[in-house]
């Protein structure tokens, strides 16, 4: 009878095993499946386009504050910020913002920084024209890397918005 109980023991061991790392390997590819989806559908602030193709027109009688915020997933070693915390900005205008990332470690990093713009029906409005989370940023042990965002907001924004936030969030993908 302990024989049976063992076998089943193991049995069970093995499937609870096999569901972590399948569990794992679910979240790993998460943030692949999530940018094709972003990038798809232009949500969260994912779509790239030339900002020259855009072609709006500047709306100089108004004015937006943009804030820029940062933050970092659980157990990423950086250290990130803004060069600024805000801007204010004309709809139609092309606004360029310096990030500083530092990797805080003495080991190889690759991270994802993931967009996102608040309130949320305004992400329709707001368009990324260059930004390092399109592509996987590697940080070598100890490296800081100065990093662009270039987005437009599209003049047509509803004329209730005054305060839009441009969020980034840096995930680390892998360190070696």
């Amino acid at each position: 009878m302990n024989a049976d109980l063992e076998r089943k023991n193991k049995k069970t061991v093995r499937a609870l095993v096999f569901l972590v790392l399948m569990m794992f390997l679910f979240a790993v590819a998460l943030i692949p499946l999530y940018d094709i989806l972003c990038e798809i559908t232009g949500i969260n602030g994912k779509t790239k386009q030339d900002s020259a193709v855009l072609n709006y027109t500047i709306d100089t009688q108004r004015e937006i504050i943009v804030e820029f915020i940062t933050s970092l997933g659980a157990g990423t070693n950086l250290a990130f910020k803004a060069d600024k915390y805000e801007l204010k900005v004309h709809p139609g205008e092309v606004i360029s913002m310096g990030f500083t990332a530092s990797n805080k470690t003495d080991q190889r990093m690759t991270a994802k920084a993931v967009p996102s713009v608040t309130p949320g029906p305004s992400v329709s409005y707001v368009k990324n024209t260059e930004c390092f989370c399109f592509d996987t940023q590697v940080f070598e042990a100890g490296e800081t890397k100065h990093l662009k965002v270039q987005i437009v907001i599209n003049p047509a924004l509803p004329e209730r918005y005054k305060r839009l936030t441009f969020g980034l969030t840096f995930l680390i993908l892998l360190t070696k």
